[in-house]
């Protein structure tokens, strides 16, 4: 069979058929459009937003694609060009950017001005930090002056009364020193037992304080010494014994020696070599020498305490002082001549 046949059978056809066949096509369009409409809105909204948003990006794809393939197409044109291209931008652009440039530059000029007047400020409180402390100091000064000036007047004060005492001290000393050197110094030594005897001899009871302060005088006393035998019995109070209580409390030194007991019965206390050395040993430090003694044995002690160049004298009893002694001494005082002041007061 051949074409032919086929387009005859085709024209051949009913027109009657051709219309139904129409109108069948017809109302189905139209059930398939009714349905479509009883869809809800949302999801036509979408497909047309996504259809819409495809047809732009359709165009937008096509435009990137010619861009690219045109810039890949051109060679790559120098610096100058974009500089050029700018240059040639739209004066919109151009007055854009000087707003832009303007804004920026008030802003850098405020700012500017904001640290000039911060840095016054700052210099400002600097100078008024600086004058306080200024102030501070010369206050600090000024007092510090004071206090200096003060303590300067009262060590000048100080040193005045410093000075006047010393002025006194020296005043004082060398006129003490020139009276102790116009006072000879002396030394006495007493034979205890020889004086008490000639004063029983004498009846006369003598008060030893007052004849210290006879012989002395206007003198100074160096040391008094009093050379007194005690008991041999130990039971016996030292100061209520015959030769120590009568100088007991009254400037003596007191020089005890036990008595000594012969056959015969006799007691003798001999001092004569005790009171001979101290007198040789002291005599280099005195003036004066005063023995109250008339015992003839220190005879030879006078003379060479004399020999020396110190002055002796001899205080005694006259009826009881040996004429030998008398004789060597530089100067003798007889008790008896003395004893309405010397002797004890009833």
């Amino acid at each position: 069979m051949s074409l032919r046949f086929f387009r005859k059978k085709a024209a051949d056809k009913d027109p009657a058929e051709e219309k139904k066949s129409a109108s069948a096509e017809a109302e189905k369009k139209k059930s398939a459009s009714a349905e479509a409409e009883k869809k809800p809105s949302r999801r036509r909204g979408r497909r047309s937003s996504a259809s819409q948003a495809s047809k732009t990006e359709e165009p937008a794809k096509q435009k990137a694609t010619t861009t690219q393939s045109r810039a890949a197409r051109k060679p790559a044109e120098p610096k100058a060009t974009t500089s050029s291209s700018s240059s040639t931008a739209s004066p919109e652009q151009k007055s854009s950017n000087g707003r832009r440039r303007g804004r920026r530059g008030g802003a850098g000029r405020r700012s500017a001005a904001a640290k000039a007047e911060e840095a016054k400020t700052a210099t400002s409180e600097s100078t008024a930090e600086a004058g306080t402390l200024e102030s501070l100091m010369s206050a600090q000064q000024a007092a510090l002056k004071d206090l200096a000036a003060q303590q300067v007047s009262t060590l000048k004060g100080l040193q005045g009364s410093l000075s006047a005492i010393e002025n006194r001290l020296t005043t004082s000393g060398a006129g003490r020193a020139s009276a102790l050197a116009d006072r000879p110094r002396i030394g006495i030594f007493v034979d205890v037992p020889n004086i008490m005897y000639a004063a029983e001899r004498e009846r006369v009871a003598l008060d030893y304080g007052q004849v210290l302060d006879f012989i002395i005088g206007n003198r100074e006393l160096v040391r008094a010494s009093a050379y007194a035998p005690i008991s041999d019995d130990p039971d016996e109070e030292l100061e209520t014994q015959k030769f120590v209580q009568p100088f007991t409390d009254l400037g003596y030194r007191i020089v005890t020696k036990p008595l000594k007991r012969y056959s015969n019965g006799t007691i003798k206390a001999n001092f004569d070599v005790e009171l001979a050395i101290d007198v040789l040993t002291m005599s280099d430090r005195l003036d004066i020498v005063v023995l109250l003694s008339g015992d003839g044995d220190f005879r030879r002690l006078v003379e060479i305490v004399a020999s020396k160049g110190v002055r002796v004298e001899v205080v005694a009893f006259g009826n009881s002082t040996a004429a030998e002694l008398r004789a060597v001494a530089d100067e003798y005082t007889d008790l008896n001549d003395h004893l309405k002041e010397l002797r004890v007061k009833r």
